[in-house]
């Protein structure tokens, strides 16, 4: 049974990301021209990273409508396994409930370190019962760009993220925000509660707070724009719902 930190009893996200028998997972991005492949150990989802308490307030809000059982602190870690990083212009879903949250995500080899955006998408259903168990529940898609984070180091605060969905047809904004309202990417991989620091993980650095509230769509895309550099880099995935048994989620 997971802990309020999102880790099992016991374990810490060094022991999730050591455990053997895992496939090696093969993400690949685009970084000034070059190709570059990286292969996780681990893939770690940090949340409620807020600066600002009353960011945290709110999106903790969001998920007590819902009834969700809220963590007692934050910031929190989740972990999961490398493959549940994607790059794939689908996810595939066995509920109706879900939906993406857009975040910056750091990848980490060695000691070199990139800028990315993903999309920690949620099985509603399976959060109202458990944070950590909707974790493991779907995919969670990566952009096939990266930039260095030296790239952006000192503007890093001023960078924004964007997410749309599709209602009924109208991409309409669902999310919007700037990294400086996040807890940075050096605070939390010096937070989490590492037993082992995997030597190539991947970290998604928390999210924003939904214009609207928290609702699925069969779409969703993000942006994560660089106003100083005047660059971006862009997700968009469709959401397949797998209903082929009677009885399926909703």
């Amino acid at each position: 049974m997971p802990d309020a930190d999102g880790l099992l009893i016991g374990q810490t996200v060094g022991d999730a990301a050591a455990e053997p028998g895992r496939r090696a997972v093969s993400l690949t991005f685009e970084v000034d021209g070059s190709t570059l492949t990286v292969e996780p150990e681990a893939v770690i989802v940090a949340g409620f990273t807020g600066r600002d308490s009353a960011a945290v307030e709110a999106h903790l809000a969001e998920l007590e409508a819902l009834g969700v059982p809220v963590p007692a602190s934050a910031p929190t870690f989740y972990p999961a396994p490398p493959g549940s990083a994607v790059q794939a212009p689908a996810v595939a879903v066995t509920g109706g409930q879900t939906s993406g949250e857009a975040e910056a995500v750091v990848v980490v080899d060695g000691d070199r370190t990139w800028l990315t955006l993903g999309s920690d998408h949620t099985d509603r259903a399976a959060e109202a019962v458990d944070i950590a168990l909707s974790k493991l529940v779907c995919p969670k898609p990566v952009a096939a760009q990266a930039w260095p984070l030296t790239e952006v180091a000192d503007h890093l605060d001023q960078l924004e993220i964007t997410s749309w969905i599709d209602e009924g047809g109208v991409r309409t904004l669902y999310q919007q925000g700037r990294l400086g309202e996040l807890i940075g990417p050096a605070e939390l991989i010096e937070a989490a509660p590492f037993a082992r620091r995997p030597d190539r993980f991947v970290l998604f650095t928390g999210t924003f707070a939904a214009v609207g509230g928290v609702r699925p769509s069969p779409r969703f895309e993000a942006r994560l724009h660089d106003p100083v550099l005047g660059r971006s880099i862009g997700l968009a995935y469709n959401i397949d719902v797998i209903d082929v048994l009677e009885g399926s989620p909703p």
